[in-house]
C-alpha cells in the first residue's frame, strides 16, 4: 500500500459525490417521465401513496449518502498524511549503520 492509494480513493469519493446526485436525479426523472401509468382505481391510489413514500425516502437516503462522501474523502486524505508520517517514523526507527572502520595502509608491505 502506498500513500497515493489514499489520495486516489479520496478523489474517487469526490467524483462519486457529484455522480451520485446526477445519476439519482436522472433515474427519478426517467420514472417521472413515465407519467400516470398506474390507473385511477383503488389499487392505483394505493400504489401512488406507497410510491410517494418510497420516493421521499429514496431522495432522503441518496442525499444523506451523497453528503457523507466529502467527509470520507477528507478522512482518506488525512489517512494519507498519517500513513506518510508513520512510514517516515518507521524508516527513522531502523537500526543505524555505523561508520565504516578507518582502514589505514599497513606499515610494511606483506611478504608473499
Amino acid at each position: 500500500m502506498h500513500g497515493s492509494d489514499f489520495t486516489k480513493a479520496a478523489g474517487a469519493f469526490v467524483d462519486e459525490h457529484d455522480d451520485l446526485a446526477k445519476d439519482a436525479r436522472w433515474i427519478l426523472d426517467a420514472i417521472a417521465a413515465l407519467g400516470d401509468f398506474a390507473g385511477t382505481d383503488e389499487t392505483a391510489n394505493t400504489f401512488r401513496q406507497g410510491y410517494a413514500t418510497a420516493l421521499k425516502s429514496t431522495t432522503t437516503y441518496v442525499a444523506a449518502l451523497r453528503d457523507l462522501y466529502p467527509g470520507i474523502a477528507e478522512r482518506l486524505a488525512g489517512m494519507k498524511t498519517g500513513f506518510d508520517v508513520a512510514n517516515w517514523a518507521n524508516i527513522q526507527s531502523l537500526p543505524k549503520v555505523s561508520d565504516l572502520p578507518d582502514f589505514t595502509a599497513p606499515a610494511e608491505k606483506p611478504n608473499p
